[in-house]
């Protein structure tokens, strides 16, 4: 079985090098538009080589598609228009719902299994790559019942091997439910970041001395690729002006409690939040 992996960053980059370290697969075959990830990924043993997306298509049993979300809704078509009809695609972006609409009357639809595999990091390319990266995390199935069975049965199985747990959902509840989960985050980290760099650009060395691991770990996230994320973002605009209009109002009420000296309920709404830790990551 040939594995053709389109986009060898992080995540086309683990993918490869988790079904190697479990044997899954017979050759490995790569295309990246960035020239430099894709010698990294030849080094790196990720692939075996690198080839036209064209050749792609045609050599390959199961395709993953890992680049932007609007690089997979552009490139998706023409993909299953070349195919062959046992041909398996997966995709791993971060939105799905556009994806999936795009392709719904595709003839061929039935041959592509909507993918979400939870396990990004703010790191990106292929040196960032490592065959653990998806160990003992979720991937999401979306819209399963559109795709043929023998399709979902490879998908199951090549995340399964990387010891991935399967949560099955429609492409529009995703896109809803991680624009909190995870794109919510992100415009957190990426504001805040904006914020402190804003307030003390002719305070550098003081800032520097005062950093502290409470804002490191907030603004994480803002290390993230932007020619990453606003595909997503943009993607999924509504589910995310929600969610920041939800978040605004949340601080709003952080910020009257203050206003109004209302400590006590301060003191509540932290306690609440404090739930969180008994929310599991895996």
């Amino acid at each position: 079985m040939n594995i053709g992996i389109i986009g060898l960053g992080l995540i086309g980059g683990s993918i490869g090098l988790g079904l190697r370290k479990s044997n899954f697969g017979d050759k490995f075959l790569g295309t990246d538009s960035n020239k430099e990830n894709a010698l990294h990924a030849v080094k790196l043993g990720i692939v075996d080589e690198i080839i036209p997306l064209q050749d792609l298509v045609v050599q390959s049993s199961v395709i993953i598609l890992s680049i932007p979300v609007d690089g997979i809704d552009k490139i998706l078509p023409s993909i299953l228009n070349r195919i062959t009809t046992d041909t398996v695609i997966l995709d791993t972006g971060s939105t799905k719902y556009d994806i999936c609409n795009r392709i719904y009357s595709h003839p061929k639809r039935s041959r592509f299994v909507a993918t979400h595999p939870i396990a990004g990091i703010e790191n990106s390319g292929p040196i960032s790559a490592y065959s653990d990266l998806f160990y003992k995390k979720k991937c999401i199935i979306c819209d399963s019942e559109l795709s043929a069975p023998d399709a979902i049965s490879i998908a199951i199985k090549i995340y399964s091997v990387m010891n991935m747990r399967m949560i099955y959902m429609t492409s529009k509840e995703h896109d809803l439910y991680i624009a909190y989960i995870s794109h919510l985050p992100h415009v957190v980290s990426f504001s805040l970041a904006s914020t402190v760099l804003k307030k003390f650009k002719n305070e550098e060395k003081v800032f520097n001395n005062m950093m502290g691991s409470g804002l490191d770990s907030t603004t994480r996230l803002a290390k993230s690729k932007p020619e990453t994320w606003l595909p997503i973002f943009i993607s999924n605009r509504e589910n995310m002006i929600q969610a920041i209009d939800f978040y605004i109002d949340h601080l709003n009420k952080f910020r009257n409690y203050l206003i109004d000296k209302k400590f006590h309920k301060i003191y509540e709404y932290m306690k609440k939040a404090n739930d969180i830790k008994n929310k599991k990551y895996v």
